[in-house]
């Protein structure tokens, strides 16, 4: 299973849902390895540190269980996804399908997150922009090396 660099609550799974590191893991595994083909593997430290974000998408779960995920990339690694996605090269894609594709990336996390606590729970549509959030300390937080560029992926219980 792939193993990944974590702050701050690295043993802890959230409550309710189950939901640790090694299944945030196996998620974006399971999207980035499989779906769209962009190797991942668990960040450095010096990687977590050397690129901020400049992208965010996030999507909010609600019902007998609410959170929120968030998707935290550069513009770099944002157009590699959607590359993958559309199946073309980054420099053929226009801002907006940039922009959809990492939506959709917040979806699928967001949806498979919701498939594992087995609550009922409804899935927002998902919000993509600059404006990055700042995110609680309680936020199980996991950093990914997508080809040098991180990839975190913060999931928030309200």
């Amino acid at each position: 299973m792939l193993q990944s660099a974590v702050t701050p609550r690295q043993d802890e799974a959230i409550s309710s849902s189950r939901i640790g590191t090694n299944e945030i893991g196996q998620m974006v595994n399971d999207l980035f390895s499989g779906m769209l083909e962009i190797p991942v593997v668990p960040a450095s430290e010096t990687l977590r540190s050397a690129t901020p974000p400049e992208l965010q998408a996030s999507i909010s779960i609600s019902g007998e269980w609410e959170a929120d995920c968030y998707v935290l990339v550069s513009d770099k690694l944002a157009s590699l996804i959607a590359a993958g996605m559309f199946d073309t090269t980054p420099g053929e894609l226009n801002s907006d399908e940039v922009l959809d594709a990492l939506g959709e990336v917040a979806n699928v996390i967001g949806g498979n997150a919701k498939g594992m606590v087995d609550l009922d729970c409804t899935l927002s549509l998902p919000r993509v922009g600059r404006d990055i959030s700042n995110l609680p300390d309680e936020a199980i937080s996991v950093t990914f090396d997508c080809g040098g560029l991180p990839l975190t992926i913060v999931i928030v219980e309200l």
